[in-house]
């Protein structure tokens, strides 16, 4: 699988293959090997900046295929940036300077950058050792000299990587192209797109989505983001990063909205699910856009506090850190907000297995989505994580991100339906920070006596993280999806007999549009491969996350995120072996001469042709 935008040329890159599996095998590809260019086969444990920046400073390198390392490798990974986000978020030269850039907080010590540089190749992921050890048996075969110094005899074994993107230069140049394709042809070939997706919003008690909150009525704005990223496509788990605070908020929710009388409760909880916050706070941004132009039922005065959940998997003695933005606090008003949000959130903790603690007052927010929120009001706030300053997470934004990095482990010999309920002990801790999410909020919203009935489901917790990690195609998540929808989970392991009104699978019945109803498959019956569908009504919806500059046409914007994705048509790699250039312009010149030859052959056949095959002499003219 390639990276995100692999630079390949129209017919693909293609070099000779050597393998590399320690730094020293590197010298053969980069000076002494006589066959360049080369296609490397490296060592996932070896997939570094430093490395990198090797095989980018040369000519003879025409691509990289990466064994994916397992396990992952114990120093760390991430190719993200040391200070994510870096520039969109609150902190600035205008706004914070003494905090800009991450100055004395590096959030991501283990970023090397790399999915921010330019490589001239490209840089394609192998996740299944079969396909790596196909790939090493034709490079032993072939591409191994016979003697130390040698050259390796021909053929070659040889690899093609092809996945051409259409894009070019910037953002900037292929929106014009596109926008100058969509505006003066009848078949426009789009070059990019704005990277696009849906934030995900919901309510303890349902607000009218085409309606307006009341302006003098105040919410409590529970968020976390959803989406994550690697240096690889389509391959960005994001256990840490994204699905362990996801999951957490989603059982706060759930506890909640179970809790008795919440929805008497004089404030109403707002659940927000932001995508793209990894490309610059792209889902985030486009809210308190939508919220300041009135495109969203709520303003941004009707935000009376902000509680974010950061990464929260990988808790060092069950500790979660509070932080908070010290400039806005400079605000009398909105400090006594602030503590009084730290004082409900200790309260909410007490008799818990959560231990939570603050940073010192001079010490500015992690990297969050509260930050745009931040830039254009000031909000009584707070973000949790597991990490003091810089991440616990070795793996930000990378491919080893997964269940195995939150700890998540099963007993030996259970079947995926029993992985799917067992309770890891991961969930269980994870159960413990959505309660104290759940009672914090029932708290801020107005509710009064005792949060001790107020507990989160570990059972849900440990299935949604069973699904999101593991394996989403399991019975559980197939009973909430849309029967229509199915696919998208992967290929079916039970087949669903559902009734024939099945088709009927979304419609709103309510005209103030306050809530949705889905048909849903419903779990199986007892043994059977059949489902029990219904009806669900949902409070959920979508709005966009598509970047504010691109509604705006600011496709330069140093204020909103500007991140495109090339379009591309094929991506494949194949292998094959080479002969050497003498016998290729040998198979050539005899081509050539065999061509010529027969042209010979075929003009003197044609003009001996009566005489070679007795054809009779053609008529002369005919007279009357």
């Amino acid at each position: 699988m390639p990276i995100f935008r692999p630079p390949a040329s129209l017919s693909g890159d293609t070099g000779v293959i050597h393998v590399v599996e320690k730094e020293e095998d590197l010298e053969w590809a980069l000076s002494k090997g006589p066959h360049p260019p080369y296609m490397i086969l490296l060592n996932g444990s070896l997939f570094s900046r430093e490395i990198l920046m090797q095989l980018k400073g040369t000519s003879r390198i025409s691509g990289l295929a990466v064994a994916a390392a397992s396990p992952a490798p114990s120093q760390g990974f991430s190719p993200g940036l040391k200070c994510p986000n870096d520039g969109f978020g609150l902190y600035s030269e205008q706004h914070g300077p003494e905090y800009a850039h991450c100055n004395g907080s590096i959030w991501n010590p283990w970023g090397s950058g790399v999915s921010y540089e330019d490589f001239p190749f490209p840089i394609f992921l192998l996740q299944d050792a079969n396909e790596t050890e196909v790939i090493k048996e034709c490079f032993r075969a072939h591409n191994v000299p016979a003697a130390a110094g040698a050259a390796p005899r021909f053929p070659l074994c040889a690899m093609q990587l092809q996945s051409h993107m259409h894009a070019a230069a910037s953002t900037v140049t292929c929106m014009r192209r596109s926008s100058l394709q969509s505006t003066f042809s009848i078949n426009p070939e789009i070059v990019c797109d704005p990277l696009l997706d849906y934030n995900v919003w919901s309510s303890l008690k349902p607000i009218n989505a085409s309606g307006k909150v009341e302006p003098e009525q105040r919410l409590i704005l529970a968020a976390t983001r959803v989406d994550s990223h690697s240096f690889f496509w389509n391959v960005a788990p994001g256990a840490e990063a994204a699905v362990g605070s996801f999951v957490s908020l989603l059982a706060a929710a759930q506890a909640l909205q179970a809790a008795p009388g919440a929805l008497q409760l004089p404030r109403n909880v707002l659940f927000v699910f932001f995508q793209g916050e990894t490309f610059d706070y792209i889902g985030s941004s486009r809210l308190v856009f939508d919220m300041e132009q009135e495109k969203f039922p709520l303003r941004l005065e009707n935000i009376g506090a902000f509680l974010e959940l950061g990464q929260v998997s990988l808790r060092n003695d069950s500790v979660l850190w509070m932080h908070t933005d010290p400039i806005s606090r400079q605000n009398q008003s909105v400090d006594s907000q602030v503590q009084n949000l730290l004082d409900v959130l200790l309260s909410s903790s007490s008799g818990s297995n959560v231990s939570l603690q603050e940073p010192e007052n001079s010490q500015p927010l992690p990297p969050s989505s509260f930050q745009r929120f931040l830039r254009s009001r000031n909000i009584p706030g707070v973000v949790l994580s597991d990490h003091r300053t810089a991440f616990h997470n070795r793996y930000f934004q990378s491919i080893y991100d997964t269940a195995e990095n939150i700890r998540m482990s099963y007993p030996e010999g259970l079947t995926p339906e029993e992985r799917l309920e067992f309770v890891t002990d991961t969930a269980k801790a994870l159960a413990e920070v959505s309660t104290l999410l759940a009672r914090a909020l029932f708290s801020l919203a107005g509710g009064t006596g005792s949060t001790e009935s107020i507990k989160a489901d570990p059972k849900t917790v440990t299935r949604l993280l069973y699904g999101f990690l593991l394996n989403s195609n399991n019975s559980w998540f197939q009973s909430l999806i849309k029967p229509d929808q199915k696919g998208i989970l992967g290929e079916a392991t039970l087949e669903s007999n559902i009734p024939a009104r099945s088709p009927s699978t979304t419609f709103s019945l309510a005209p103030s549009q306050l809530f949705e109803y889905w048909w849903v498959q419903g779990p199986l019956q007892g043994n059977s491969s059949s489902r029990a569908p219904g009806c669900v009504r949902s409070g959920v919806r979508l709005s966009p996350a598509l970047s504010p500059a691109f509604e705006l046409r600011r496709w330069d914007s140093r204020e909103f995120s500007t991140w495109t994705e090339s379009r591309w048509k094929d991506i494949r790699a194949r292998i094959f072996l080479v002969a050497s250039r003498e016998l290729e312009l040998l198979t050539l010149s005899l081509g050539v001469l065999v061509l010529l030859l027969s042209l010979l052959c075929t003009f003197l056949i044609n003009a001996k042709a009566s005489l070679l095959f007795g054809l009779p002499a053609p008529p002369g003219s005919s007279g009357y």
